[in-house]
């Protein structure tokens, strides 16, 4: 085992804290708690104090249910607002140069934008594309020979006060933050390995608040952002469609919604708990699941709008993470309207998923992916052996 790594999934509904180490390459959960959140809507914390005070709860739940006590986290973020923007960086060669990782870096850094202090948005997460030596495309620029080369960046932007709201929540529950990541990113690295990227994939987490994508084409990230609808939307319009408590309508959404209507299900009837029970009222299962599967229907039509230059390249196939992932037929809607093969995203390089994790470990998945890119970030940061260590090894041969 190695270094104690913590990961927090702040969600619109629920937040979830993991704790995680190595064992052999592969990510071994340690510890996991999940309490509802308060004071977070669409993905943006409205009510530090309330955010905070769950992150608290989490911990306390992590020391006394887990014997673990995480001095830091890395967190997810996601909201309505944030924004792609490609960017590309140039750098001139002289005839006959060969390109070396120096001028890449070159090219990369030429891509990054130089944001203002009181700038309303804030870089959240930067991921590097294609290149293009003298115009032509190429997979690696390194060792190549060309008089002009090019670099595209996608950046993703947030609004800052948000991202500032996160940071200072965290910190007032006691933590430190080591890093924020773009959700979709998260939920991404969870669920996708090698093959998946290659041949090209979708990875679309439907949460409460909202829906992030991210789409990997070539190895690289092609397409991500976030939509401003989510699974609480779904209960929102069933609570104004039958004028119904929105306790009503969640319990409604979990116990008949689905994201196609279910034939079999057409004369059953979902009854409506209330106060006083002779006062139930009933109402249709396939109206519930007539509300449900157009609110759903639209958002993936928005989202494949979204990525109609992306969708081509995708080969793979697309994975759905998030707690509407839950949804009954969810992923044949998907595949419906994407017309791509589409599955629930179950997290990879994972040696063991504990209870409950294992029973839908779609939902977990972001917070899942914070530790397996943690994990990533650090063997790649890890230092060589010293020059003291190599020479004792010359020493014993």
């Amino acid at each position: 085992m190695g270094m104690l790594l913590g990961a927090l999934d702040i969600g619109t509904q629920t937040t979830t804290l993991l704790a995680g180490e190595a064992a052999d390459g592969k990510l071994v959960i340690v510890g996991h708690v999940t309490v509802p959140t308060q004071g977070v809507k669409k993905g943006i914390i409205r009510d530090i104090e309330a955010v905070s005070a769950g992150i608290r709860k989490a911990c306390e739940a992590m020391s006394r249910d887990c014997r673990i006590v995480l001095a830091d986290v890395a967190a997810s973020f996601s909201c309505g607002d944030i924004r792609p923007v490609v960017r590309t960086g140039r750098v001139s060669l002289l005839p006959g140069h060969v390109i070396d990782q120096e001028d890449i870096d070159a090219a990369e850094e030429n891509a990054k934008t130089e944001e203002a202090a009181d700038a309303p948005e804030t870089l959240l997460q930067r991921f590097r594309q294609k290149y293009l030596v003298n115009d032509q495309l190429v997979v690696s620029a390194a060792g190549m020979a060309g008089t002009e080369l090019k670099a595209n960046i996608l950046e993703l932007t947030a609004p800052r006060t948000a991202i500032g709201a996160l940071g200072t929540a965290i910190h007032q529950a006691g933590l430190r933050q080591m890093d924020t990541v773009f959700s979709g990113f998260a939920a991404a690295e969870a669920v996708l390995d090698r093959k998946a990227r290659d041949d090209g994939a979708l990875v679309i987490d439907f949460g409460a608040g909202t829906v992030d994508y991210l789409a990997v084409c070539n190895g690289v990230v092609a397409a991500a952002g976030a939509l401003g609808v989510g699974g609480a939307h779904l209960t929102n319009d069933l609570a104004l469609a039958f004028q119904i408590t929105q306790r009503q309508a969640e319990e409604a959404k979990l116990a008949r919604g689905a994201a196609m209507i279910q034939p079999d299900l057409a004369n059953a009837r979902h009854t409506l708990r209330t106060a006083y029970a002779t006062n139930d009222r009933t109402i249709a299962v396939h109206a519930i699941q007539t509300v449900t599967t157009e609110r759903v229907d639209e958002t993936f039509r928005l989202l494949r709008d979204a990525l109609r230059d992306v969708l081509p390249q995708i080969h793979g196939g697309i994975y759905l993470t998030g707690g509407t992932a839950a949804l009954p037929l969810i992923a044949e809607q998907a595949s419906a309207i994407f017309g791509k093969p589409c599955a629930l995203g179950v997290p990879v390089n994972v040696a063991d998923l504990p209870e409950p994790l294992t029973g839908e470990p779609y939902r977990y998945a972001t917070a899942i992916g914070i530790l397996n890119w943690r994990l990533r970030t650090l063997a790649r940061e890890a230092p060589g052996p010293s020059l003291f260590a190599r020479f004792c090894a010359f020493l014993k041969g």
